[in-house]
């Protein structure tokens, strides 16, 4: 290889490595940035559930025929929308990927193991309903044949709840309407900044409500404990889901970070290598020019 040609290669590549370089301290700021926003909105999730948890423990219990009855309330109220198990037609899935690449196997992991749940439930295109969050779960839709009931595309790096609204809402419409007997958040879930799980966890029906003692404090509550439940259940659906797709997002830029580093460290070990080669070209080339020098004056002698 000429040492024109290795030199140029070198300065592409540090060309190439100073740019993921900065991808990566990006990726680092944001990063953090949304680990702040998840760490404030976790505060505001956590009261919707604790206020939930209260108000669940005051109406009592649910009965089978989906309506809470309790002996001290006066009304009965039907929450047979969110709480009640129907029997299973459909499967409702929210599946997050993102529409940028640069990220590792952010991506290719979620729908890898997403394809694999539905071979192990032995669900087929006929058994599901596919929320679509980027362009990857579509492709993957498209490729199987999956009804898509609602997409969502080009989501910001820090997600606002009004900026996804019309998808949550959707979810929580669709669930109402027996569109699906159940829905499930698919994505990427951030232990920390170098470690994401996948995750497939229910949300509807809400069978798993927070329950805890009863509250320090009496809350006095209008116009009665369930009518404020009735729009509370929603909120926290709602709530559950943006929370999920703040953590897919922290998932997001933690891959994005760590693929943009790891090139950067590709990077550099392949310029050291060629450097190497360089060094040994050039001393060859030094070496001949020596030999052939040297070989000139004893023949002339």
């Amino acid at each position: 290889m000429a040492l024109e040609e290795i030199r140029r290669q070198i300065d592409s590549i540090n060309k190439t490595s100073q740019i993921t370089k900065a991808m990566s301290l990006v990726s680092t700021t944001k990063y953090n940035r949304i680990v702040n926003i998840s760490s404030n909105y976790e505060i505001y999730a956590t009261k919707i559930k604790q206020t939930v948890a209260n108000l669940m423990r005051q109406v009592g219990d649910i009965s089978n025929a989906g309506y809470v009855t309790n002996s001290d309330l006066t009304s009965i109220v039907d929450f047979h929308d969110l709480l009640i198990n129907r029997p299973v037609k459909k499967s409702g899935y929210l599946v997050i990927t993102s529409d940028k690449g640069l990220a590792g196997g952010y991506n290719s992991t979620i729908l890898k193991e997403f394809k694999a749940l539905l071979d192990e439930r032995n669900q087929g295109a006929e058994d599901i309903v596919v929320m679509a969050v980027g362009e990857p779960t579509m492709k993957l839709c498209r490729k199987e044949n999956f009804n898509v009931a609602h997409e969502l595309h080009h989501l910001p790096d820090f997600p606002t709840f009004t900026q996804v609204q019309s998808l949550i809402q959707k979810c929580v419409e669709l669930f109402k309407n027996e569109t699906f007997d159940e829905l499930y958040l698919v994505y990427n879930h951030s232990i920390n900044a170098l470690q994401n799980e996948f995750r497939c966890e229910q949300l509807l029906p809400l069978t798993n409500l927070p329950t805890e003692e009863k509250a320090d404090v009496d809350y006095t509550i209008e116009p009665d404990v369930p009518d404020v439940l009735d729009i509370l259940l929603s909120q926290y659906a709602e709530s559950m889901i943006y929370g999920t797709i703040l953590d897919a997002k922290t998932a997001e830029q933690a891959s994005r970070m760590q693929a943009m580093t790891q090139a950067t460290d590709n990077a550099t070990d392949l310029i050291k290598n060629l450097q190497y080669v360089y060094n040994q070209q050039r001393q060859k080339r030094v070496t001949n020019e020596i030999i052939e020098i040297t070989s000139g004056a004893n023949a002339q002698n």
